[in-house]
């Protein structure tokens, strides 16, 4: 250790004779057997003798209780690294130590819950103590992923969603629109809202990431936070954050083997198909072109979590048991005790999550909430959709918020606007008519400009 260097090279000291430990067993190597001539005593074994007089002067005893330290030592990390996979994930949640989460469930509205369970449960670390920092990684069969503040019909193609029969989530963070499939991970940092920082993470991932990827897909991150090749500048990483009382998440979605054919798609618009969205209220999604790593996503799970428990894992407990108690001390009196740490090898745990871990009730109580309706189109800032017909000489405008259809207008011929009637007369009657292509198609009476109408806004007519 360092503060053995200090106080060994700071002044002379005079040490008593004593037994020394020489390389005649298993320190040996092939060139000290032919450097010294000791090809004879690599058999070597202590005569009884020789061990009765150590034993007298005290020297086997101080080496027995060495290896049983070390043995013990190394026991116990087998026995805890055993003893979380049989925790629940309650337990496991609120352990005092940074954390890795892998969950193999695949559903993104469970895997979102499961993400803000592992997130409000992270204990915050008390004065002195190490982080209680938390990694969760996931993988979600295909969905398209809007921000908390966005607006569906602004960002996604929702004809075509609706066609795939692909789910929308609203996620509980801000940030840009996604597109999810088993060909992207989505990795979740968490620490505390005073450590929060936008990019300290995202450089985390891209150490990781450069150190298994090929030349041409090294990767750096951008000002924005964002994270792209540096050859191409083409993004393969976006983020998102959250910060509440004193704890922040930054997520991302790693592309590694993404089907980009079928993002760009979903991510693409024809407004002179699907309509003009108008709003102020709601946050837009910044376009950029995209690429993916090739990279096998247990490959790069297990790379992030190296260098997350590289940067953040605990200091291993046999670092500072092994440790003579003057060393203890001078650290701290030096303050060498941050420096010596930093060196020092270090230790993360992994809890998995599959289909065999019990999930609390909190879990399944926030999926249901993500999957209603009233979160993934209701919680939208009010806005206009404006439509223009292809081939009548017709404009149609939809005034929206929360999800409901509030008034419209119609700029077309005589036929147009009898045809809108029966929409008029049950908005003033005050009930409100949920936004979706077929609540509203539904109550207009010409066959023709229905059809229209329920195909541009979502595709269900």
């Amino acid at each position: 250790m360092l503060s053995r260097f200090l106080r060994h090279s700071s002044v002379a000291r005079v040490f008593p004779a004593r037994y020394l430990n020489v390389p005649f067993q298993d320190d040996l190597t092939p060139a000290d057997d032919e450097r010294f001539n000791l090809d004879g005593f690599r058999d070597y074994k202590e005569s009884p003798e020789v061990r009765a007089h150590r034993e007298k002067l005290g020297l086997v005893q101080e080496t027995e209780e060495r290896e049983t330290k070390r043995q013990r030592i190394a026991d116990d990390t087998e026995s805890v690294q055993r003893d979380i996979s049989r925790l629940s994930l309650a337990e496991a949640t609120t352990m005092r130590k940074p954390l890795v989460f892998v969950s193999r469930l695949t559903n993104p509205y469970l895997n979102l819950a499961l993400e803000d369970y592992v997130y409000h449960k992270m204990p915050l670390p008390e004065e002195n103590e190490q982080n209680c920092n938390r990694l969760m990684f996931y993988l979600n069969t295909p969905c398209v992923v809007i921000g908390k503040n966005q607006n569906p019909w602004r960002e996604v193609n929702m004809p075509l969603l609706n066609s795939l029969k692909l789910p929308l989530v609203r996620r509980r963070s801000g940030g840009g629109t996604v597109v999810h499939d088993m060909g992207n991970v989505n990795y979740s940092f968490m620490t505390t809202k005073a450590d929060f920082d936008r990019k300290k993470f995202a450089n985390v991932v891209c150490a990781a990431v450069n150190e298994i990827a090929l030349p041409e897909k090294q990767i750096m991150v951008t000002d924005r936070g964002d994270i792209v090749t540096i050859k191409d500048q083409l993004k393969v990483s976006g983020s998102a954050y959250k910060l509440t009382k004193g704890r922040s998440y930054h997520h991302g979605t790693m592309l590694l083997n993404l089907k980009l054919d079928v993002l760009r798609q979903l991510l693409h618009r024809d407004e002179a198909e699907v309509g003009y969205v108008e709003s102020t209220a709601s946050v837009s999604s910044v376009k950029s072109p995209v690429t993916n790593l090739g990279l096998e996503k247990d490959d790069f799970i297990e790379a992030v979590s190296n260098e997350f428990k590289a940067e953040f894992g605990s200091v291993k407990e046999s670092t500072s048991e092994e440790k003579e108690p003057e060393d203890m001390d001078e650290n701290e009196f030096f303050g060498l005790q941050d420096l010596v740490n930093a060196f020092s090898e270090r230790e993360c745990q992994t809890f998995v999550i599959d289909d065999s871990t019990e999930l609390p009730q909190e879990v399944e109580d926030m999926k249901r909430e993500l999957m209603l309706w009233e979160w993934k189109f209701g919680s939208t800032a009010k806005f206009t959709h404006r439509f223009v017909h292809p081939e009548k000489s017709l404009t149609v405008e939809f005034d929206v918020a929360k999800g409901r259809l509030q008034a419209f207008r119609v700029d077309g011929n005589q036929q147009a606007l009898e045809a809108m009637e029966f929409l008029n007369i049950m908005l003033a009657r005050g009930d409100g008519i949920a936004y979706t292509g077929s609540d509203v198609a539904g109550f207009i009476t010409d066959d023709s400009i229905s059809e229209w109408i329920g195909n541009a806004i979502d595709g269900l007519s």
